[in-house]
């Protein structure tokens, strides 16, 4: 390390690399502002889904007067369920109704998608699909009539693959509502987390650029006062004595100037522009003054700052 470094060139190197990793996370920043409106968006969604299911059951059960349901009201619900469940869930992580919705998404999803699979066979069977399969199945001991005469394919869709369906498939729209809560959980985890993430990393990038400039201003100024030391050390007492003595002799023309404006004015005004207790001061002694204190020069200030004389004066 250089004498007149405050600190060293691996330790500069190892502060702006402390910099430039804040300053690379605070870059993400954008991509993690779209990944938090994506996810408000899908929240969104998930949200108006879980309204819909709710207001489309309340608003069957209560029929054409609404007596006993407002079905408004109750989909509006689903949004306290999703928030009371968020919390329960954040603080209570072990909890049991937390618990049993995270299994149950595990079912409820496959059960979801065997029903809508199974529905799906079943419209395109009926809407035509079956007759493109034209199989004769012979009389079995114990086969059902119907079975023989609808054939093999017929009777399986028709006691096994539709009931199947309309089982599987409502449940999975019973539960929907359950995964609906589960994602909404998800989603807002994932929005409250991005959005800190977002905070933490423009506060740490400006932490961190404000304490390089630090440094950098810490290492100029340590410098440059090195520097001065050591023209300090360099200089004689004489040439520091010169300096001295060029200094009080600014000073003492500074002060001076306005007992010289004064004098002027009094020299050419009748009516002196001056307060009251100046009035008696006598404007040729102060003339003489100033002229006895702009006689000294700057030898004698050095004289005077020689301890030689110094102990004389004693």
């Amino acid at each position: 390390m250089k004498p007149d470094e405050l600190f060293s060139s691996e330790e500069m190197m190892r502060f702006e690399a402390v910099l430039k990793r804040h300053i690379e996370a605070a870059a993400k920043v954008p991509l993690l502002i779209l990944m938090t409106l994506l996810a408000g968006l899908a929240l969104a969604i998930v949200g108006y889904s879980e309204f819909e299911i709710v207001y489309r059951v309340f608003d069957y059960l209560a029929g054409e007067n609404n007596e006993y349901w407002s079905p408004t009201l109750m989909g509006f619900t689903a949004a306290t369920m999703i928030i009371g469940f968020h919390i329960l869930a954040k603080a209570k992580p072990q909890n049991l109704a937390v618990r049993i919705v995270d299994r149950s998404v595990e079912i409820l999803i496959p059960t979801y998608l065997i029903g809508m699979g199974f529905l799906i066979a079943c419209i395109l069977f009926a809407d035509g699909l079956g007759s493109m399969i034209q199989i004769e199945m012979p009389a079995m001991i114990g086969s059902l009539p119907e079975a023989i005469e609808q054939g093999w394919v017929d009777a399986f869709f028709a006691h096994v693959t539709n009931p199947l369906a309309v089982l599987a498939f409502s449940l999975g729209i019973g539960g929907l509502a359950i995964v609906n809560i589960f994602i909404a959980h998800k989603l807002l985890t994932t929005i409250a987390i991005n959005i800190n993430d977002i905070f933490g990393r423009l506060s740490r990038a400006r932490a961190a650029i404000k304490d390089h400039q630090a440094i950098l201003n810490a290492q100029k100024d340590y410098s440059s006062l090195n520097s001065e030391i050591n023209d300090l050390l360099i200089w004689d007492d004489n040439y520091i004595r010169t300096i001295i003595a060029n200094e009080v002799i600014s000073v003492i023309s500074d002060a001076l100037l306005p007992h010289k404006k004064w004098l002027q004015e009094s020299q050419y005004s009748s009516e002196f522009r001056f307060e009251d207790s100046h009035r008696k001061i006598d404007p040729k002694q102060v003339a003489k003054d100033i002229a006895k204190i702009e006689a000294i020069r700057p030898q004698d200030i050095m004289n005077a700052m020689n301890p030689k004389f110094l102990e004389k004066g004693k």
